[in-house]
């Protein structure tokens, strides 16, 4: 052999082969254990912001397909340390057996359920998404929110919503959706979805079959859907076929009963092999993943027990069981229900053949997102910020809030509210700190007011001391927020309007069905949520600044249709007396 092929060989041979360039997989299905395959089926949390020996050990032992990163957890502190949380949890899983990456997901649906909320860009909810008219603002919102959470090495969102909210008193949804028109929830998801494929983040359309017609929230009951056939098929399956259309690689369960369906009493959707095998899979076509909302939801955890409902959601057509960190969690409860499978497995009540095809479908997705090697995941940068939070990205969320905020009704013309005359603006806080620190900061900015926080029911004394004050106000800026749960504030609202009628004005700063408590206010917004960008796009609006070319995205009757923005004639925008922060 001559010398030039001598060396050539021998450079071949040296040449870094990329990893697992051969394996398929099918042909890692087939090495694995049983144990590597059951720990594919679970989604965990853990606790703190490091990789910590106990994590360490937890991830040994159960060999879980993903992890799920919460603010409430301590999982998240800054950008900086996430991309490090990420890379340790990667490379600790490039240790195994297996080698097989991570899901590293998060609920980042944007709007009141966010994790990420310090130097991110937190955008609007879907519903100020939807006000706005058109889905590319739910494709902007999802593709700068992939792509930061890229950065940070998060390849998993829980989102969008794709519920249909047409119960006003959902306790739960809200402006987590799109709105209450089956069509306009349809394209709004689909534009997500893409969006975020586009970014290579994995999505999850959730709560499959629907859950927006319920009065109960799951994390502590089982809501009930009485929906026939019919009006499922017509409002609520439109948008996760939508999704489907749109390529979504995954979807997410609800806990909810849907006798329609199924009518096994007391069965939750994530349990029911009627729906999720026969109605997802087998109706719609679906052959993603199926990811289950969090399995310590009290919807399943109180009635089922933890080891039963993980193996009854197998059993149904789940793929991956996740566990978050619910109230009165704990990861103990994860090596519960990883046992309670191995148990299932071993005796043959969950057969190898229907382990194999969830493992064989989650090893299918993650090489499609290049998670089949944990060795091959690209490592985030040790100092994410300059990609992440960026002008140009806060730029696109203030973008999508302008275009979101509502005139519903100005019958006595009072907007828009001068900038030089003294405004008392009235906000029941939320009880969440970090949320009514960033948005009272962001009202902070308005010209010219006096910012008063009462409680999130306010109570008969403190509408008392905030109407004297109301008084002596030139005018009065009143928020409410979930105010048909919450019956104090409608009275707030009402109290104000009485005393000061010629200069008040009603926000509905959360979903606007509070309108409904207060019809004859004659002076109504909405900007569907309290995010920064939404509080000071509200500014904007109420002072003149830039129109309110927002759209009512749900039906109110009586409330009046959205009418045209009467402001832009104060003050020139140039001539606008605060600078956004």
């Amino acid at each position: 052999m001559r010398p030039f092929r001598v060396l050539f060989l021998l450079l071949l041979l040296a040449w870094p082969l990329p990893a697992r360039t051969a394996t398929t997989a099918e042909t890692l299905l087939r090495d694995m254990s049983p144990e590597e395959k059951i720990g594919q089926l679970f989604c965990v949390y853990f606790k703190g912001p490091k990789l910590t020996k106990a994590t360490a050990r937890m991830l040994d032992d159960l060999r879980p397909g993903g992890v799920i990163l919460y603010a409430s957890a301590k999982n998240i502190k800054n950008n900086r340390q996430v991309a490090a949380l990420t890379r340790a949890l990667q490379r600790r899983a490039a240790q195994g057996r297996s080698r097989i990456g991570l899901f590293i997901a998060v609920d980042q649906e944007g709007g009141p359920v966010a994790r990420f909320r310090r130097h991110f860009t937190l955008f609007p909810s879907n519903m100020a998404a939807a006000a706005t008219g058109n889905p590319e603002n739910a494709a902007l919102a999802a593709g700068v929110t992939a792509k930061e959470l890229g950065v940070l090495g998060v390849n998993v969102n829980f989102a969008p919503v794709a519920d249909v909210n047409s119960n006003p008193k959902n306790p739960i949804i809200g402006v987590r959706s799109f709105g209450d028109d089956p069509t306009r929830v349809a394209a709004f998801t689909a534009a997500a979805v893409r969006a975020c494929k586009r970014e290579n983040i994995l999505c999850t359309p959730k709560h499959f079959p629907g859950h927006g017609d319920t009065s109960t929230d799951s994390h502590v009951g089982l809501p009930v859907v009485e929906h026939d056939a019919r009006t499922l098929n017509a409002v609520d399956i439109p948008p996760f076929a939508a999704a489907i259309r749109a390529g979504a690689d995954a979807i997410m369960t609800a806990h909810v009963h849907l006798p329609a369906v199924d009518p096994t009493p007391g069965l939750p959707a994530t349990l029911s092999s009627r729906i999720l095998t026969g109605l997802l899979r087998r109706d719609l076509g679906f052959d993603g993943l199926i990811f289950t909302d969090s399995m310590t939801m009290g919807a399943l955890a109180r009635r089922f027990g933890l080891g039963e409902a993980a193996v009854r959601a197998v059993l149904a057509g789940a793929d991956i069981l996740l566990y978050g960190a619910d109230k009165n969690a704990s990861p103990s409860m994860q090596r519960r229900a990883f046992a309670a499978v191995r148990r299932a497995v071993r005796s043959g009540r969950i057969p190898m053949a229907r382990l194999d095809d969830s493992v064989r479908r989650i090893l299918r997705v993650k090489a499609r997102y290049g998670l089949l090697d944990a060795r091959a995941v690209p490592s985030p940068p040790k100092n994410p910020d300059a990609l992440v939070g960026t002008p140009a990205q806060g730029a696109a969320a203030e973008a999508v809030a302008r275009q979101s905020i509502t005139l519903v009704r100005d019958n006595n013309g009072v907007l828009p509210l001068s900038p030089r005359t003294p405004t008392l603006v009235v906000r029941p806080r939320r009880g969440v700190g970090r949320i009514d620190a960033a948005a009272e900061a962001a009202l902070a900015g308005w010209p010219n007011i006096q910012l008063v926080a009462v409680g999130a029911n306010p109570t008969k004394s403190e509408i008392r001391s905030v109407c004297r004050r109301a008084k002596r106000a030139k005018a009065v800026v009143a928020f409410s927020n979930d105010a048909l749960r919450r019956p104090g504030q409608a009275e707030l609202i009402l109290a104000l309007y009485k005393a000061r009628p010629d200069h008040f004005t009603a926000v509905a700063s959360g979903a606007p069905y509070d309108l409904l408590r207060y019809p004859g206010v004659p002076t109504c917004v909405c900007a569907y949520g309290e995010v920064p960008a939404s509080m000071r796009a509200l500014g904007r609006a109420l002072f003149g600044f830039a129109p309110m070319p927002g759209a009512l995205p749900v039906n109110l009757p009586g409330a009046g249709r959205p009418v045209a923005n009467p402001s832009s004639k104060n003050l020139h925008p140039l001539d606008f007396p605060y600078t956004l922060p």
